[in-house]
């Protein structure tokens, strides 16, 4: 494993963290769906393991994907987790994973897919033309879309003027006071530019120079959050009035009674997928569960469960009213937000997050 892939292993434990957290389930262990009912289905008996990162996540794709996908075909659907791409990696190194489907991070997509980790979508069984064609990978198809968004309280800006673009965000004389930002130089690096003028079809390559220059205007008035529950908590506790959060923590706060907002201009997408590993023992049923997830109805359900964006369009006329203004794809407001470019991550990552280390010292 390389320096850069050790990074994006990090990169994504908080949030999953968080999503592990949010429900009664903690982790979960290996357990099994079947339906004997579909005994004669397509995939009738045939075993197929799905590994997550446990807790309400995982349980609710269990209950979105992986269970209608049983009773449908007769399929056994196994459940194990949580996701470690260490783990992942030496199953792969041996020739002989255990795993056929797995949720992966966009960051941890196209660096294995590069290093060759993962099957070629079995397009004659998966029905890509029912996801956006921009969460479509050659390796994986997006289930889920979070983001990074201008959050603010309201308990702290009072007068109802409330920040509206990342602009707002680096107005120290229109928003004076403490801002959070995301200890890590993406996004921050687009944030910056976002803010500075530069429109989201012309952020990459990334000007870093201007970037970090834009940064510099309000570094010394900034907290850098490590992890999620920190981010949630700087903003109800009032230690900030703005800054830059993940749309699912601050949905989090709010629902549990928090006086904040949450602001989908310039939004920064990212996306999970389901990828299946190199030689899974079970990929043809694999790919079936994967197409299980492409269908309105199973992506709805993960939506109103968890707050979670879904890929396919057609499943926002079944998600709840209450729940729609907190997803990143809902079509009022996702063509304002932009998605990250990963390509130019997975080459970029480790320089810049060096310089980012160097310029917070500075």
């Amino acid at each position: 494993m390389n320096d850069t892939t050790r990074k994006l292993g990090r990169f994504t434990i908080d949030r999953r963290q968080f999503l592990a957290a949010s429900g009664s389930v903690a982790a979960f262990g290996l357990s099994q769906i079947s339906h004997s009912a579909s005994a004669q289905g397509k995939y009738a008996g045939q075993k197929v393991v799905f590994a997550s990162w446990g807790g309400a996540y995982q349980d609710a794709q269990k209950q979105g994907f992986c269970e209608p996908f049983a009773k449908e075909t007769g399929a056994i659907v196994v459940q194990d987790g949580p996701v470690d791409y260490g783990k992942l990696r030496a199953m792969l190194e041996s020739g002989k994973p255990t795993w056929d489907v797995v949720d992966v991070t966009i960051d941890f997509l196209y660096s294995g897919a590069a290093d060759n980790l993962f099957e070629k979508i079995d397009t004659s069984t998966v029905d890509i033309s029912r996801i956006n064609p921009k969460y479509v990978h050659e390796h994986g198809v997006g289930d889920i879309v979070w983001s990074y968004n201008l959050g603010y309280s309201k308990s702290v800006l009072k007068d109802g003027n409330y920040p509206r673009t990342w602009a707002d965000l680096f107005d120290l004389r229109k928003f004076p006071g403490r801002r959070m930002l995301r200890d890590r130089v993406s996004p921050m690096l687009e944030i910056a530019l976002l803010a500075d003028g530069v429109p989201p079809e012309k952020i990459y390559p990334i000007d870093v120079d201007r970037a970090f220059k834009k940064l510099d205007t309000i570094k010394q008035q900034s907290i850098f959050w490590t992890t999620n529950s920190q981010s949630q908590q700087l903003l109800v506790d009032g230690e900030v009035g703005l800054g830059v959060i993940i749309n699912g923590r601050l949905y989090d706060a709010v629902k549990k009674g928090a006086n904040l907002g949450l602001e989908w201009n310039q939004h920064v997408q990212s996306v999970d997928y389901l990828v299946v590993p190199r030689n899974a023992p079970n990929r043809a049923t694999a790919m079936g569960l994967i197409n299980e997830m492409t269908k309105k109805e199973s992506q709805a359900k993960v939506a109103n469960l968890m707050a979670l964006a879904p890929t396919n369009p057609d499943a926002f006329a079944l998600i709840d009213e209450t729940v729609k203004p907190w997803l990143a794809t809902n079509p009022e407001y996702a063509n304002k937000g932009m998605l990250t470019d990963e390509n130019y991550w997975k080459s970029n990552l480790k320089p810049l997050s060096e310089r980012w280390a160097q310029w917070k010292l500075s």
